[in-house]
C-alpha cells in the first residue's frame, strides 16, 4: 500500500515537473517572441525615418529643379528677372572654378627654408588643411589653386600651375581667420609637423586679395572636351 502511494506521488511529481517545463518553455518562447517583434518594429520604424528623411531630400531637390526650369523658361522668353538671376548664377560659378579676383578676411601663410628645403608635400599640406579649415579661395605665390592645379617638385623648383617657384612661399587664404589660423596651429598640426623642418608664421587679415586663375589655357584646358547633349 507504502509502495503504490510512493509511485503515485512520484508519478505525479513528474507529471508536475514536466508540466512546469513546458509551461516554462512557452513563456520563454513567447519571450523570445515579443522580444523579437520588438526588435523588428523598432527596425521598421528606423527604415520608416530614413525613407521619410529620403523622401523630403527628395522633394527639396524636385522643387529646386522645377525653379530652376521656371528660370530658363523665363529667360528664355526674356525676362530681365530671370536673366539678372542667371547672371549671378554665372559670376557664382566663375567665382567657384577661379576665373574671377575675390577678396575677403583670411589668413596669410609664409614657408621659408630652414633644416631642409620646402618640398611639395609641404605646400599640399598646408593647403589640404586650409581646405579642410573651410577656406574659399587660396594661392600661392600669387597662383590661384584651383581644381586642376598641380604642384609638384622639379628640383630646383616646385612648379605650381606649371609655373617655378622656389622659396619663401606665401599661401593666401580666404576664409573665417580665426577657423583657419586654428586649423593650422592645432596640437600634433600640419604646422607642428613641419616647424622642426622649416620656418612658419600664420598672420590673420582683413583684407586678402587673392587673383584668378591663368585664362592663357595654360592651366584650365578644355580642348578636348566635348559637351555631351541630353
Amino acid at each position: 500500500m507504502k509502495i503504490g502511494r510512493n509511485i503515485a506521488i512520484t508519478a505525479v511529481c513528474i507529471i508536475l515537473g514536466i508540466m512546469v517545463a513546458w509551461q516554462y518553455k512557452s513563456i520563454n518562447y513567447n519571450q523570445n517572441a515579443m522580444s523579437y517583434q520588438n526588435q523588428r518594429a523598432e527596425g521598421l520604424m528606423e527604415e520608416l525615418i530614413r525613407l521619410q528623411k529620403n523622401n523630403a531630400d527628395l522633394k527639396t531637390q524636385l522643387q529646386k529643379l522645377q525653379d530652376d526650369v521656371r528660370l530658363y523658361e523665363s529667360a528664355k522668353a526674356g525676362s530681365d528677372e530671370a536673366s539678372k538671376k542667371l547672371l549671378e548664377e554665372l559670376d557664382i560659378a566663375r567665382t567657384f572654378a577661379g576665373f574671377s579676383d575675390v577678396k575677403g578676411k583670411g589668413v596669410t601663410v609664409t614657408v621659408e627654408n630652414d633644416l631642409y628645403n620646402v618640398l611639395d608635400s609641404d605646400i599640399l599640406a598646408l593647403i589640404n588643411e586650409l581646405r579642410a579649415a573651410g577656406a574659399q579661395a587660396i594661392s600661392v605665390n600669387d597662383e590661384r589653386i584651383v581644381a586642376v592645379t598641380e604642384i609638384r617638385d622639379a628640383p630646383p623648383y616646385t612648379m605650381i600651375n606649371k609655373a617655378p617657384m622656389t622659396a619663401p612661399f606665401t599661401i593666401r587664404a580666404i576664409g573665417n581667420p580665426d577657423q583657419l589660423e586654428n586649423s593650422l596651429n592645432m596640437i600634433n598640426g600640419v604646422i607642428e609637423s613641419l616647424q622642426d623642418f622649416l620656418k612658419i608664421s600664420v598672420k590673420k587679415s582683413e583684407d586678402i586679395f587673392i587673383p584668378k586663375v591663368r585664362e592663357d589655357g595654360s592651366v584650365i584646358k578644355v580642348d578636348l572636351l566635348n559637351p555631351v547633349s541630353n
